[in-house]
């Protein structure tokens, strides 16, 4: 009897549409695409996405670097004119400096060779008058604006108001000349920046170094990356220290999923805008079967093939990718 039924079971599953159901097998594919741009120019500081992650809306997945600000002297911080979240457009805090006076320069008078035509912030410089050579110091050059530089000085005899040489050389040899200027009573230096202020990390009354940061600030509130809406990275289109540009796609994030199915012209039938079939996963062991809701049906005229798109009941995003069976067994 075993035999029999066996043997009837076999028969019924090999005649059409007698004992089973069709099947075709299709990928999850994403859907609604988003972009994830730059929120402004910089250098990603921090950036963690990798295709495949599950992201949510208003996660941070980067950050842009902020502006960072150092103490161009040595000095005393006489006043400070902003206070973090301040939106800054110009002097933040003001430097009284160490230095009783400085050089007001610029490179009119130096020979003209391309290598003393250019200074640089920091560089050591040494300054003779130019009544008698008597007087001399040595200083540093602190702000650069054009053919014109201030240099800080840092050691030696000159009096206010006299005009000096300066020479990137000690021995003031005549072809390191790089300028001349005039020796004035330090003033207060300003300190100035654009954006938000994010840290401040002195106060009035400290005394800082040259070189000491002073504070950062972000060209807006957007400098962090964060994703619009809940989805998975579909793809990531640059890495962490990458250079960017404001409103430069850094990651796209598919929003949704859909099983995307192959097909035959002779199946349009079973497959018909709003029909609603069943699928199971390839990564399901227990094969359970889940409803899915044909949304679109794409016909390819050249081989008479279907291309189905269906909405899966499931919740949440499917994995990208993963295989799909979908079936019409009710």
């Amino acid at each position: 009897m075993k035999r029999r039924l066996a043997a009837l079971a076999l028969l019924l599953a090999c005649l059409p549409g007698i004992g089973r159901a069709d099947t075709w097998t299709g990928k999850v594919k994403e859907a609604d695409v988003v972009d994830v741009e730059a929120p402004a120019d910089g250098v990603l500081e921090r950036f963690t996405p990798e295709r495949g992650d599950a992201v949510h809306a208003g996660e941070e997945v980067g950050s842009i670097r902020l502006t960072r600000v150092f103490a161009p002297a040595d000095g005393t911080v006489e006043a400070v004119h902003a206070d973090p979240g301040d939106e800054i457009t110009g002097t933040v805090l003001e430097i009284d400096p160490i230095a009783a006076y400085d050089i007001d320069a610029s490179t009119e008078g130096a020979p003209r060779l391309q290598e003393n035509t250019l200074v640089h912030s920091g560089e050591t410089l040494y300054a003779r008058c130019t009544a008698d050579g008597e007087h001399q110091a040595v200083g540093r050059v602190t702000t650069i604006d054009g053919d014109r530089y201030h240099v800080e000085i840092t050691g030696g005899e000159l009096f206010i108001g006299e005009t000096v040489r300066l020479y990137r050389k000690a021995s003031y040899a005549e072809d390191s000349c790089v300028g001349s200027g005039a020796v004035q009573a330090s003033s207060l230096i300003a300190c100035s920046g654009t954006g938000k202020l994010r840290e401040l990390l002195v106060a009035e009354g400290d005394s800082v170094t040259r070189g000491q940061l002073l504070w950062t600030a972000a060209s807006s509130d957007e400098s962090i990356v964060t994703v619009p809406q809940d989805g998975v990275v579909t793809e990531v289109l640059t890495a962490k220290g990458g250079s960017v540009a404001e409103d430069d796609v850094l990651l796209r994030v598919a929003t949704r999923t859909i099983l995307s199915v192959p097909a035959e012209s002779e199946d349009t039938e079973v497959f018909q805008k709003g029909a609603v079939l069943r699928y199971y996963r390839a990564d399901d062991p227990h094969e359970t079967l889940h409803d899915a809701t044909v949304s679109r049906v794409l016909h390819d005229t050249s081989d008479a093939a279907l291309t189905v798109e269906l909405i899966p009941s499931e919740e949440g995003m499917l994995p990208i990718g993963l295989t799909v069976t979908v079936t019409d067994e009710e």
